[in-house]
């Protein structure tokens, strides 16, 4: 018998916001038919491609009056992301976009507070299997108190700058 090595890889997209916004104000009939999802789903079919999706909770105020949040986030799709859960996950990244390196100097509770915010969302609209405990924060650097807040709500790995 041939010995057959498994290769894996660690993917992810940070900077996810926008494609919820689309889901709920455009209400395609599938998760899947939004394009970037279609993309996504094609990739696993195709490859078996799992993917982490690095979730802000909002748009930012930079790009003008187009506001939206998680919360505003339908959960009309919840069956199909909780059937994706093991190929598909959305994780912690950071509020939003703006300002660049935001947690660099974060206080424990910002950081647990904008953690539990994305988590809560996440798991009312795709939930909780969908959740991912390993994450990237925005920009990469967290002060030690955010990797403290990031350790006591549960995330097994983490990306960091040195």
């Amino acid at each position: 018998m041939e010995n057959v090595k498994t290769k894996k890889c660690y993917f992810y997209i940070d900077d996810v916001i926008w494609v919820f916004r689309d889901l709920t104000r455009l209400k395609p009939a599938s998760l899947f038919d939004n394009p970037f999802m279609a993309m996504l789903k094609k990739a696993h079919d195709e490859n078996g491609l799992k993917v982490q999706l690095n979730v802000f909770y909002r748009t930012d105020f930079y790009y003008g009056d187009d506001e939206f949040s998680l919360a505003d986030m339908t959960d009309a799709y919840k069956a199909e992301w909780e059937a994706a859960a093991d190929w598909l996950k959305l994780g912690f990244h950071s509020k939003q976009e703006f300002p660049d390196y935001p947690y660099v100097n974060a206080s424990y509770e910002d950081v647990k507070s904008n953690f539990d915010a994305i988590k809560k969302e996440i798991c009312r609209f795709a939930g909780p299997e969908s959740f991912a405990y390993a994450t990237v924060t925005h920009w990469l650097p967290m002060s030690k108190e955010g990797c403290q807040a990031l350790r006591d709500s549960g995330i097994k790995i983490m990306t960091v700058s040195s």
